[in-house]
């Protein structure tokens, strides 16, 4: 991380759509858990997008510090939304962050969070529908393993192998995407 991180802060694009790829299943699975007024889904997954660049923007510690800052950073903009402390999603509100002044989103990074969104989207419709429906199930509507092998008709451990051979293939999808 701490190479992706230099890089980022270099100019890389690519080393940024690898880190925001890494916390891809957090940022599905906490817009799943929202649902606020005038938001769809789409603008709470850009969102997230958005609180992992600004986290990138604004962390100062180790680099082995980033990844639990960026988690909390994540689930905390969610609740701030959902809180009505932002008025909109592009804003983040400054108190988690350690520079008081704030980071200000550039029209590349809304441009780069609308184009990862859309990146995701065209991800998932290359997934099997099977592996699509678990997914769904899991990050979306928040069914526990078991409710899907239930649902499904398949152990907990074909559901668990399906959702992690889905997660992977969207990942080598969406890195595939980034190295283009």
């Amino acid at each position: 991380m701490e190479e992706l991180l230099y890089k980022v802060k270099e100019g890389d694009k690519r080393a940024l759509g690898e880190i925001i790829n890494s916390f891809m299943a957090l940022i599905l699975k906490e817009s799943s858990k929202y649902i606020i007024k005038c938001y769809d889904y789409e603008d709470l997954v850009q969102h997230g997008y958005l609180s992992v660049i600004k986290a990138i923007n604004m962390f100062k510690g180790e680099s082995e510090g980033f990844t639990p800052y960026c988690i909390k950073a994540i689930q905390l903009n969610y609740k701030a939304l959902l809180k009505g402390q932002i008025k909109h999603h592009r804003e983040i509100p400054d108190e988690f962050t350690e520079d008081k002044r704030g980071y200000r989103f550039t029209l590349e990074d809304e441009i780069l969070a609308f184009e990862k969104t859309e990146e995701l989207y065209s991800a998932l419709d290359k997934l099997s529908p099977e592996e699509r429906d678990t997914i769904n199930s899991f990050y979306i509507k928040e069914k526990s393993l078991d409710e899907i092998a239930a649902t499904t008709n398949k152990t907990y451990n074909n559901v668990r192998y399906l959702k992690s051979k889905a997660v992977k293939k969207l990942q080598k999808i969406l890195c595939k995407h980034i190295n283009q």
